[in-house]
């Protein structure tokens, strides 16, 4: 699933209600667990970084339908 326009904050505060995983995946195949705040943190640092002049976006992949159903509401609301 790709997200666009991230807001960092909002995205922290949906890994914290998400039950269960939820992966980063990088440009280079590497999935980062975001249930691992060290994980999180390295995660948006690189997001952040890549897209210095250009709006956030992600491509995750959740396990739970229920944080799926989350994460697509988000997204929906923008």
């Amino acid at each position: 699933m790709k997200l666009y326009n991230i807001d960092v904050q909002k995205l922290s505060e949906l890994l914290d209600k998400a039950k269960g995983n939820v992966y980063l995946i990088t440009d280079d195949g590497n999935k980062l667990n975001l249930k691992s705040k060290l994980c999180q943190m390295y995660g948006i640092h690189t997001l952040l970084e890549k897209t210095k002049d250009a709006p956030i976006t992600a491509e995750i992949s959740v396990e739970n339908p229920e944080d799926e159903l989350m994460f697509i509401n988000y997204t929906m609301q923008k």
